[in-house]
């Protein structure tokens, strides 16, 4: 792996974190992005965060009542609308203890469920500086290309990763250091300005 360079955001920016449905509570991904919601929370950041199992749950599951952690469910507070890779107990869980849920973030009950799931995906990009995947799988990626597509540079752990795979996106990637862990960084294409 090649030496990595410093990476930054102004401190009081929204991040997007995200990742794997998958992701388990002992494996290492879901530990760093526990660490890394931390830091991001200690160095003034927020953070904007589906409503899924998996990554999703590893950011908000222990930060119940955060002013800086906004979760954007696509479901009602009923849970009607969420499937089995929703988090709804967990989400409803965080909204009770004070946590700020945006409920059907991605739609009415009349969208269907994966359409659903993107748009609210692209509800929570909205205001971020950056988007955070641990684990990404096809979904991650599709929200990683949306906010590449918007101008938000995407960053994805290399917890997990071996050395020698990293996502497949249509630009390529640098190592970074960003508070304390390595990432590729996916910066989005400069247009040029047409004349």
């Amino acid at each position: 792996m090649s030496h990595p360079l410093p990476f930054s955001l102004p401190s009081s920016s929204a991040v997007l974190v995200g990742g794997s449905r998958a992701l388990q509570h002992t494996s290492p991904a879901w530990v760093a992005c526990r660490q890394f919601v931390r830091a991001l929370l200690v160095s003034g950041g927020s953070i904007h965060v589906g409503c899924a199992t998996g990554a999703d749950q590893s950011v908000f599951s222990s930060l119940s009542g955060s002013a800086r952690v906004s979760v954007f469910a696509a479901f009602a507070p009923s849970g009607a609308g969420s499937f089995s890779g929703s988090a709804a107990s967990a989400v409803r869980a965080f909204a009770a203890a004070g946590g700020s849920v945006s409920w059907l973030a991605g739609g009415s009950l009349a969208v269907p469920l994966v359409a659903r799931l993107m748009a609210r995906s692209i509800a929570a990009l909205r205001g971020c500086s950056a988007a955070v995947f641990f684990s990404p799988g096809v979904g991650s990626l599709k929200v990683a290309r949306a906010a590449l597509r918007s101008g938000i540079p995407v960053l994805v752990s290399c917890v997990g990763l071996s050395q020698a795979i990293t996502p497949v996106l249509a630009v390529t990637p640098v190592l970074v250091s960003w508070l304390g862990q390595l990432f590729w960084l996916y910066a989005p294409p400069v247009q040029s300005a047409l004349l």
